[in-house]
């Protein structure tokens, strides 16, 4: 069963990707351990990290909408044997940058995005895709 991180982003299917990273600050900022301990907080956080790293990618968003698209026909196709592995992949992925954000300080989280767009990409390896914006946008966090 696919996930639907479009509900776990609280955004509409058609939302642009400014709409997508707000609503991925936003709800990132809540349940980041600075801000919130309950036992509950890692796996929302885990599943934020998981819908941004999907749907802040085009071709990834096109491949996902695809998927959920067969999946919500309710008829007998499901999604390809390729197409699992694709999705079973970008977990791994997002697995891998949930646990780096975790770990990270929030502020830095929110912005690292600042040192892309001035062109550091070396420093941060796999933060590149997680948050990719201005600098005018990190403060409509809340």
């Amino acid at each position: 069963m696919i996930t639907d991180y479009y509900s776990i982003l609280g955004v509409e299917k058609d939302a642009d990707l400014e709409t997508i990273k707000k609503a991925f600050r936003k709800n990132i900022a809540l349940y980041h351990p600075e801000n919130n301990t309950s036992p509950e907080a890692r796996e929302k956080f885990d599943a934020l990290i998981e819908a941004f790293n999907v749907l802040s990618d085009k071709d990834k968003r096109l491949a996902y909408d695809d998927m959920l698209a067969k999946q919500s026909t309710n008829k007998p196709m499901v999604i390809t044997e390729k197409e699992e592995k694709t999705y079973e992949d970008w977990k791994k992925e997002a697995k891998k940058k949930s646990k780096k954000s975790w770990e990270s300080d929030l502020t830095d989280l929110l912005l690292l995005d600042l040192f892309f767009d001035i062109g550091m990409f070396g420093m941060f390896d796999d933060f590149g895709d997680i948050i990719g914006d201005t600098l005018g946008d990190v403060f409509d966090i809340f």
